[in-house]
């Protein structure tokens, strides 16, 4: 059996769903015939450095890589990053490397990743739509700023990356029908999720 590893924070963990069973990860797991391996920790986010390079977060993104390879899995889904935008951590760039800053934390959560579990095994996902998406945190980003981040480093590393902010139908237009607060899917919202997974994952 295929044995998956679903790595994030709240959304991965499932918050809003009514059962453990209707979360998107289950969902998908269920109808692929996988084994799901749930590495959510909701309220964490990927950032986990202080600027002087010292792991601060052992809960972080970064500082759990270790409990994804030790998983031993034959893929690894991560969809984090929801927090770091809602808790206005900075994101960083590419121009410029400064550890415990949004961008160089995820560079080297993938870095640890793809050493212990290989590129070919590894998938890189946005973080969907939520209320406040498009309303600039206190550091002046959006949403979308932070999903760049991701499909920057997925294009650096070779890895492919998933879209469900753009591509799964969950938005402004139906989200208060899908959500079960302002930041978490119900089970709606995870079944759609669910779905545009499914698709992009045959």
């Amino acid at each position: 059996m295929t044995r998956v590893v679903f790595y994030g924070s709240s959304t991965v963990e499932g918050a809003g769903a009514s059962t453990p069973a209707r979360r998107f990860t289950t969902i998908v797991s269920k109808a692929m015939g996988w084994e799901e391996v749930n590495l959510g920790i909701g309220g964490t986010t990927v950032v986990g450095r202080d600027e002087e390079g010292q792991l601060i977060r052992r809960d972080s993104g970064l500082g759990r890589v270790p409990d994804v390879i030790d998983a031993n899995p034959d893929l690894a889904l991560i969809l984090y990053g929801a927090n770091d935008f809602g808790g206005s951590l900075e994101l960083g760039s590419e121009r410029e490397r400064i550890w415990g800053t949004y961008y160089w934390d995820y560079d080297s959560m993938l870095r640890g990743i793809l050493g212990g579990v290989g590129p070919e095994k590894v998938v890189l996902s946005t973080c969907q739509y939520r209320a406040d998406a498009d309303t600039p945190n206190e550091s002046g980003y959006i949403l979308q700023d932070y999903n760049g981040a991701i499909k920057k480093l997925g294009a650096q590393y070779g890895v492919r990356v998933l879209d469900p902010f753009q591509d799964s139908t969950i938005d402004s237009r139906n989200f208060d029908k899908l959500c079960a607060d302002p930041t978490h899917l119900n089970d709606n919202g995870y079944e759609q999720l669910a779905a545009f997974f499914l698709e992009a994952l045959h």
